[in-house]
């Protein structure tokens, strides 16, 4: 059941989705990535392609890779949407545009929907699982977050 969500809770869910933004955006941020999410997390990318992976474990060696390839990331979010909430556990839709440069001088920019289950923890709102779909035609290549 869906009850009103509160601002402070509002807040405190979009503020997860900025904090993941920007440890993607600041390479090599594999800590500040795992912040966001709870040890046993579902990270799915498989909406736009990648294989979806499991845990920190998981979500580290993903990163690991995409940060040994990767030399600049910028992530703009827009269009919060609290689209459930239940007091402890909610859902949040964010509209996404990613740019990335591969040190192989590849690009890649995106255009889509971040989706996050979130709980509430001793630590504050943690991510418990990450998907993500396109809006618009790639552009570029996710070859370098393979």
């Amino acid at each position: 059941m869906s009850i009103p969500c509160a601002v402070e809770d509002r807040l405190a869910i979009q503020d997860l989705l900025i904090a993941y933004a920007h440890a993607v955006d600041n390479i090599g941020n594999i800590e500040g990535v795992l912040g966001v999410f709870v040890e046993d997390a579902v990270f799915d990318l498989s909406g736009i392609g990648l294989a979806p992976v499991n845990g920190h474990e998981g979500i580290r060696d993903f990163f690991t890779n995409v940060f040994a390839n990767m030399a600049h990331h910028a992530h703009y979010l827009t269009n919060f949407a609290i689209t459930a909430y239940a007091g402890d556990t909610a859902s949040i839709r964010a509209y996404v545009t990613g740019m990335g440069q591969g040190k192989d001088g590849r690009g890649v920019t995106v255009h889509g929907r971040y989706y996050f289950d979130v709980v509430r923890t001793s630590a504050g709102w943690k991510a418990t699982r990450y998907t993500m779909d396109f809006l618009m035609p790639l552009s570029g290549t996710l070859e370098n977050a393979q």
